[in-house]
């Protein structure tokens, strides 16, 4: 009697323990939005928040045409007694175009070499065009340095959402892909309480450059 219980015990937990890794392995799949079902793009795993691409995705040896960067911003409010206006917490002019070439750099560094693929400058000669997003953005503080100021410390460089979506000649999506991006690598990191680290125009494009490496890069995982 002892012997058919103890049968009868490990059946049902080796049961248990089937269902437990299968219930598992179904949570830990990606779950395609109605928008990529529409457009029958496939989800995939990934360490970024999302990417979906159609399915026998391959962008090898492609020309690939970069839409200027969108940038929207986190709205803020002045402090009181503070001179700042939200607007100081914004990218200027020349800011964006430094942004835009870095994109172009790291994209082409971490997405598209690997598939022997390139950006073009003139839209006419792509295969492929992308849109790259950075909503939710905002910067830790202004990047032109304030003259009353002498210095500001911050506990991260920015912060927001970068998406993506590329479409093909006839303009249907074939690729995209969405993360929430903390872009500050050494920020943070000693204690729950976190630390400030000395902020300025040099570290902030040093983040980013980073943090937008290591973005693609996953990105570049993800559709291998």
């Amino acid at each position: 009697m002892q012997t058919i219980h103890t049968t009868i015990y490990k059946k049902a937990l080796s049961l248990l323990l089937l269902a437990t890794v299968l219930l598992a392995g179904c949570a830990q799949q990606p779950v395609a939005s109605p928008e990529d079902e529409a457009d029958g793009l496939l989800p995939r795993k990934t360490g970024l928040d999302s990417v979906s691409a159609v399915f026998a995705f391959d962008l090898s040896g492609a020309k690939v045409y970069l839409e200027p960067v969108g940038v929207e911003y986190t709205k803020r409010f002045p402090s009181a007694g503070s001179s700042l206006r939200a607007e100081d917490y914004e990218l200027r002019e020349k800011d964006l175009t430094k942004l835009q070439a870095l994109m172009g750099e790291t994209l082409s560094e971490r997405f598209l070499a690997p598939r022997r693929s390139e950006l073009v400058a003139d839209k006419a000669d792509s295969d492929y065009v992308l849109q790259l997003d950075l909503s939710r953005f905002a910067l830790g503080a202004p990047l032109d340095p304030q003259p009353w100021v002498w210095r500001v410390y911050t506990d991260q460089s920015a912060y927001g959402t970068l998406s993506g979506e590329l479409k093909d000649s006839s303009g249907n999506p074939v690729m995209r892909f969405s993360d929430r991006r903390d872009i500050g690598e050494n920020f943070g990191n000693l204690g729950p309480a976190g630390r400030f680290e000395r902020f300025n125009s040099v570290t902030f494009w040093r983040d980013m450059r980073v943090d937008m490496r290591r973005a693609f890069a996953s990105l570049d995982e993800a559709l291998r």
